[in-house]
């Protein structure tokens, strides 16, 4: 079976830089973390740095157009890039607790650590 190669500069390279950098800053955390990205993380990567991208681009089109835009009848209308940025940030945000990316997914994890750790110990001591 062939190794998937995991270097941030080859996945994300068809993103922008911000997406690359904001992807690469989640590779070192999750390498200091977990000393390796593990092959079947990188599909799950891969989805978060496209949903980013979106959310990204959807944020500068809205930034330009607004919160409201005219549609073909000359009617004033949510912008369409709404719903897409809100959909990509759901996802992401959701892609970011997988990995304990996230201050609340972070502490949880580290009380499931914890917990286990003293289950272990309680088990050893008790016998």
């Amino acid at each position: 079976m062939r190794k998937i190669n995991t270097a941030t500069t080859n996945l994300y390279k068809e993103y922008s830089d911000e997406t690359q950098a904001y992807m690469f800053a989640i590779h070192k955390y999750l390498k200091s973390k977990f000393g390796t990205i593990n092959d079947e993380w990188v599909g799950s990567l891969k989805m978060l740095a496209e949903n980013y991208e979106l959310f990204t681009k959807c944020s500068k089109i809205i930034k330009e157009q607004g919160i409201l835009v005219t549609d073909r009848f000359g009617v004033l209308v949510k912008n369409p890039a709404l719903k897409i940025q809100t959909d990509s940030q759901i996802q992401c945000v959701k892609l970011l607790n997988e990995f304990a990316l996230t201050p609340k997914a972070a502490k949880l994890f580290k009380t499931d650590e914890n917990e286990e750790a003293d289950d272990y110990l309680n088990g050893l001591i008790n016998g």
